[in-house]
């Protein structure tokens, strides 16, 4: 049995890379298209970071307070742009129109010169220059505070300097070039890592079936000497291989990627350059996740097209399998959900947050068995599946 299915792995093994369109998505698209990708978004990255640093917020002023000592510092200021309103509604209407970046409204009640002053801060959080802005004119306020609390304090013969401050803060920021990297690629490299392990499969699963269905050149397999279940996992193996193949290639192609073009992809605040690596042991890991995630996704692409009659239906159907995989994976690109416990009995999402976890270094022995386990036998079943699929004449002959 093992010589029969080694040589029809061999022969579809053999036609897969003689196909210049298998070749071609396998190993010369991830090697060039990431690196590129990669290149483009360090250039843009780069070029916004540049623009972030030299950014001179405008702030729409509705200042209806009438405090002289305010109107003079504000005045005074280099942080950013003042543009007086009379009236907030009119003020809010030239922020959604992108005329400032936030709009800073100033009122009074009670209190002496520079005091009892009411300031409330309207602006846009999912604009990353709105927040900048917001950023800037709190760090104003604080020195006006500052100021006229200390002017206030010699009025009475005190030095602001010599009294102690009733609360010190400091923070500092522990990422360093190397946690940097880790948490990038954390997010990137398992998403891509499985987009690709699909792609191969896919590219090359619905061809070796539905495609040979389509053709009407089954048959002549059918009648060799070679038995179903071998025939099967003939293909089977072709598919997990390609797809394995491309696998490890994009992987490949993305750390080039970030390693040649990356800088421009590191924060200004980062005190040291990133560094894009993995060690020999998380990559042994990493290998040890995948191959049962590709066992699972190559049977279900040999399921879908033995199913199908043609290459066409099988993309068909074929294309909710691809969109699923998609959204899970942005899902644990945002980092907005985490997985524990018996989450990670779920195949192909349990796969993706192991890989984030390894890549990181939080790697926890029960996740990884608990993964391989349940990837094991789910691809087991598909298997299994596959095969009985292949067994029925009205499925491989459906018209």
């Amino acid at each position: 049995m093992l010589k029969n299915v080694r040589l029809l792995f061999a022969k579809e093994l053999h036609g897969a890379i003689r196909d210049r369109r298998t070749f071609f998505l396998t190993v010369i698209f991830p090697l060039v298209f990431y690196p590129m990708v990669i290149s483009v978004m360090s250039r843009f990255g780069e070029a916004e970071r540049v623009r972030v640093e030299t950014l001179v917020p405008t702030v729409l002023v509705v200042d209806t307070s009438g405090d002289p000592t305010f109107a003079r510092e504000l005045a005074g200021t280099r942080d950013f742009h003042v543009r007086p309103y009379l009236d907030r509604n009119r003020a809010l209407d030239a922020l959604r129109h992108d005329v400032g970046h936030i709009v800073m409204e100033v009122s009074k009640q009670t209190g002496g010169e520079g005091l009892g002053l009411t300031v409330t801060l309207h602006y846009d959080q999912t604009s990353q220059f709105s927040a900048i802005a917001a950023a800037g004119v709190r760090r104003f306020l604080e020195g006006y505070l500052k100021g006229v609390v200390s002017a206030k304090l010699e009025a009475l013969g005190y030095e602001y300097n010599d009294l102690s401050p009733p609360l010190t803060l400091k923070m500092a920021d522990v990422a360093s070039g190397e946690s940097f990297g880790r948490a990038f690629l954390s997010r990137l490299l398992p998403y891509f890592m499985v987009l690709a392990v699909l792609a191969g499969a896919m590219g090359l699963g619905a061809e070796i079936t539905a495609g040979e269905k389509e053709r009407s050149t089954i048959a002549t397999l059918l009648v060799s000497h070679l038995s179903r279940t071998e025939i099967v996992l003939g293909k089977f193996l072709t598919v997990l291989t390609v797809s394995l193949a491309s696998c490890l290639l994009s992987a490949f192609g993305l750390l080039i990627g970030v390693r040649a073009f990356g800088g421009g992809l590191t924060p200004s605040s980062l005190p040291t350059s990133a560094v894009f690596r993995i060690d020999a042991a998380a990559f042994g890991w990493m290998l040890a996740v995948l191959v049962p995630l590709a066992v699972i996704l190559a049977a279900l692409v040999v399921i879908v097209g033995t199913y199908a009659r043609s290459q066409k239906e099988a993309s068909t159907y074929l294309l909710p399998i691809y969109m699923v995989i998609v959204l899970v994976g942005m899902v644990s690109m945002t980092g907005t959900a985490t997985f524990r416990g018996a989450q990670f009995l779920i195949p192909i999402a349990n796969a993706l947050y192991v890989l984030q976890s390894i890549i990181v270094g939080d790697v926890v022995l029960g996740d990884i068995l608990l993964t391989l386990g349940a990837n094991v036998v789910c691809g087991a079943i598909l298997i299994a599946l596959a095969i009985q699929l292949f067994k029925r004449e009205a499925v491989l002959f459906r018209s």
